[in-house]
């Protein structure tokens, strides 16, 4: 009777609707009940483009991009107003989207830019140029005069069994010239102590140097200025890093020695100069500009060492100024110290940093390395100049089978002569020409991130010191009129500079701020139009239909609940 009862009553239970129970289900079993009762009802095709067309139509009346609510929501407009609207908007959304592309392909393309930095730089923070001197001069004449000699082999005057000494010094010493002069015999003369013989036969620092001057002071020349290896042979340098800290002796041949430099480095060009070295730090710097401090050098030779043979009719002095930890290759940029001239030479560095947002970056990407970014075989540091000798090295070792003499290399590769200057020079000009021809050639030797360049304004004229008194102070002698003199004087122009910053184009917040300020020009919009955009396309038509549902619920509930109180009174 009780089951019968609670039958009856839930069967008569009239839901907001206006249907009964009776209506919708009927109960065979109470143990049924829960099984027929029907699911959620879920929404149709219909209902969603329905739901969806009411969020685009309540999104265009309160967005704030342009045009939206002519197009769309207005009720009051004609069609050729809403087409007219919409045509406008698709154009604004072309230009904008077209701009905003081209901002990010831009940012993409070149990432990194160089500019001027906002606040000046001291010349204290960076090392005084190093200073590299080559005489034109590149034998006494005591020892060979190569003039004569050449012409006696042109004419096949020389007694091959008395002067072939002198035949192989002339073709060594024949290495050392501007342009090509080489003599096409069967059987060149090979020789594996080539440094050793050039260094012989160079003219001695003492018969270079007659006085020097460093920030106002006199200085022992022979102390400041240490013989170096160049392409013209044995020269002269001033403020070059030593062997041990540019070079790597484990993979260099034993004899190679690129100068007699022993002072170790406080500097580097990456992270400046160490801690608190002061006034004494190696490389040395100077406080300010100007003539007062300034490295001055008074230059002689003897008028009977002087020949015209290699030196393209000139005689006096190569001077290249380079940075400390650079290889000194004096054939790409110099400039020359007539005999009896004074020269006074203003330098005016070039400095490019870089930020430290920017290493994040790939070397690709930003076209440069840094310091100890890049491996060299021979090179503990990495810069430009260095990675192309290297280049050039490997390039003729394999294409001739040998290495000039100044080129750093390993233990057993055999020195180039003067018979094989034409596969040398060809070496150069192939690499040249890949250089000229692709921007990224096979050495991919790219610029250092940091990056120091002396540029130079040089004044000279006669100088007239016989009719001074001017004494020798290697020989403690008066200085006579057997001999040539000049005189050079190099400073900088400036005691501050200001550098170029290698930075980043756009950061991330100012790409945002450029990509933001075309949409708000073209379309209004803003970052949260588009937060907006993606909520009404999104959450907002899901939001709409459970809404509606709450609204028009169905029996579900009612009728869940009921059962549950038939099974209850079962019980």
């Amino acid at each position: 009777m009780l089951w019968s009862a609670n039958i009856t009553a839930c069967r008569n239970i009239i839901f907001k609707n206006g249907r009964t129970m009776s209506d919708q289900i009927s109960i065979k079993n109470p143990n049924d009940t829960k099984r027929n009762l029907p699911s959620m009802q879920t929404p149709t095709l219909e209902n969603v483009a329905e739901y969806t067309k009411q969020s685009a139509c309540e999104f265009c009346d309160i967005t704030p991009i342009h045009g939206c609510k002519h197009f769309l929501s207005s009720a009051n407009q004609l069609l050729i107003e809403r087409i007219w609207w919409f045509c406008v908007f698709g154009v604004a959304l072309y230009y904008c989207g077209h701009l905003v592309f081209n901002v990010y392909e831009e940012r993409k393309r070149d990432p990194i830019i160089i500019s001027f930095d906002q606040q000046t730089s001291s010349i204290y923070s960076i090392p005084f140029p190093a200073v590299t001197i080559c005489p034109e001069t590149k034998v006494k004449s005591s020892v060979l005069n190569m003039s004569h000699t050449f012409e006696l082999v042109r004419k096949n005057k020389l007694n091959e069994t008395i002067d072939e000494e002198r035949v192989r010094r002339l073709l060594l010493l024949l290495q050392l010239c501007d342009y090509n002069i080489y003599d096409k015999h069967e059987t060149p003369f090979y020789s594996d102590d080539v440094l050793v013989q050039l260094r012989k036969m160079s003219i001695p620092s003492y018969e270079v140097f007659n006085s020097c001057g460093w920030k106002g002071e006199g200085v022992t020349c022979l102390k400041y200025f240490k013989t170096t290896l160049t392409e013209k042979g044995f020269c002269y340098t001033f403020n070059a890093i030593a062997n041990n800290d540019l070079l790597r002796k484990d993979q260099l041949d034993p004899r190679y020695n690129l100068n007699s430099e022993t002072r170790s480095s406080d500097w580097e060009l990456d992270e400046g100069f160490h801690g608190n070295v002061g006034s004494n730090a190696f490389p040395r710097r100077i406080v300010s500009g100007g003539y007062r401090n300034s490295l001055g050098a008074t230059l002689i030779v003897n008028k009977s060492d002087l020949d015209y043979l290699c030196g393209d009719s000139f005689q006096g002095y190569k001077v290249m100024l380079h940075m400390p930890d650079e290889f000194p290759l004096v054939s790409h940029q110099y400039f020359r110290v007539p005999l009896d001239q004074e020269l006074i030479v203003s330098v005016t560095p070039n400095v490019i940093s870089t930020n430290d947002r920017v290493r994040r970056y790939l070397p690709e990407e930003r076209k440069c390395y840094y310091t100890h970014e890049r491996y060299l075989r021979f090179f503990k540091i990495y810069n430009k100049i260095n990675c192309e000798t290297e280049c050039l090295t490997n390039y003729t070792y394999h294409l001739c089978g040998c290495v000039q003499f100044w080129m750093p290399h390993p233990k057993g590769a055999p020195v180039c002569t003067l018979h094989d200057a034409p596969c040398y020079q060809s070496a150069v000009s192939h690499i040249s020409k890949r250089a000229a021809r692709f921007r990224s050639d096979s050495c991919n030797c790219l610029q250092t991130c940091n990056y120091i360049e002396y540029q130079t304004q040089v004044s000279q004229a006669g100088w007239n010191w016989q009719n001074g008194e001017f004494f020798n102070y290697m020989e403690r002698r008066p200085m006579t009129d057997s001999v040539h003199q000049s005189k050079m004087v190099i400073y900088f122009r400036e005691a501050d500079f200001i550098p170029l910053v290698r930075k980043e184009r756009t950061s991330v917040s100012e790409l945002i701020a450029n990509c933001g300020g075309l949409m708000g020009l073209f379309m209004g919009a803003s970052l949260v139009s588009m937060v907006e955009l993606v909520y009404y396309c999104t959450l907002r038509p899901v939001a709409m239909w459970m809404l509606e549902k709450r609204k028009n619920p169905d029996n579900n509930e009612d009728e869940q609940r009921c059962s549950c109180r038939c099974e209850i009174n079962q019980e």
